[in-house]
């Protein structure tokens, strides 16, 4: 009785030391970035079309984007984007906030999260308005294929600056990132 106990006490001892290598909050390992690419990077758009309210007050524009990137020398990444919709006087912002690893390759990144957190605001519909954590499956969706290169902005040639161009998308379509 006494060895069968020891023995089933060792068996679970084991499966638990395997398992604990098992956590879902491990980090895929990342790799160093190339040179150029660590660091901030910023991009944002906004509407062209502006709102006044019926006394001719300014009340803002239809909406926004921005997105911030850094990446540190260990390969680690911190990602924010800010959405904003304005609509019917109704105002809807969306933030998204994420931090982990990421791997690189000469013209590739991948994102792979270990934490982040959604809040949205609403000030016509409350119960749109949320700040929680990503769940486990919502990081391991936004483990993201990037494609990147630097080069200027194709749509104006008078445009001297060197960008950094993104795409989630093998390069349908860019987004250009500056330094802050």
């Amino acid at each position: 009785m006494r060895s069968t106990l020891l023995a089933s006490s060792l068996v679970w001892a084991c499966c638990a030391a395997l398992l604990s290598g098992c956590s879902d909050d491990e980090e895929t390992p990342g790799n160093p970035p190339p040179s150029e690419l660590e660091g901030e990077w910023k991009f944002g758009t906004i509407s062209f079309t502006n709102f006044y309210g019926d006394q001719g007050q300014y009340v803002g524009n239809a909406g926004t984007v921005a997105v911030y990137f850094d990446f540190d020398k260990n390969g680690k990444f911190k990602q924010q984007i800010y959405i904003g919709q304005r609509n019917y006087g109704c105002l809807t912002q969306v933030w998204t906030e994420m931090e982990g690893t990421a791997t690189f390759t000469s013209t590739t990144f991948t994102t792979h999260p270990s934490k982040g957190r959604y809040k949205t605001s609403d000030n016509c519909t409350s119960a749109n308005n949320i700040d929680r954590s990503m769940t486990d499956k919502e990081r391991e969706d936004r483990n993201v294929l990037y494609t990147w290169k630097f080069g200027k902005f194709e749509e104006n040639p008078e445009d001297t600056k060197t960008y950094l161009m993104i795409s989630q998308d093998q390069g349908e379509y860019w987004n250009y990132f500056l330094r802050p």
